[in-house]
């Protein structure tokens, strides 16, 4: 019976001991359990964040299209036009104040010698 004792002892300490690691494993579970739900948590409000993001996204391209249908298609053409003739003006005017000038210088110098 000596020998039954000790195994006895021995089953019951080997118990003892499952009773506290299952303890700790069931505590080590529920930690993981809220971690994991805060995770979930967490990836909801990502989704919501992205779904907003995208709606923002899909305004500011519908936006710019508005934008680019405003332009006018041929806007660079006349731009381009626009300085060709605004250098013609600046010449004509040029010739033409010059021209002013020296009727002018010629007037006042004809008036000094008669």
């Amino acid at each position: 019976m000596p020998v039954e004792a000790a195994w006895q002892s021995k089953l019951q300490d080997s118990l003892t001991e499952i009773k506290i690691l299952a303890s700790n494993v069931d505590s080590k579970l529920d930690a993981l359990s809220a971690s994991v739900q805060k995770l979930e948590q967490g990836f909801e409000e990502l989704k919501n964040l992205t779904n907003n993001q995208e709606t923002r996204i899909a305004l500011l391209e519908q936006r710019l299209d508005t934008c680019h249908s405003m332009i006018p298609a041929n806007l660079s053409e006349d731009v381009t036009l626009l300085k060709s003739q605004i250098g013609s003006y600046q010449k004509f005017t040029w010739a033409l104040t010059t021209g002013l000038l020296g009727v002018f210088v010629k007037f006042v110098f004809d008036a000094m010698t008669s």
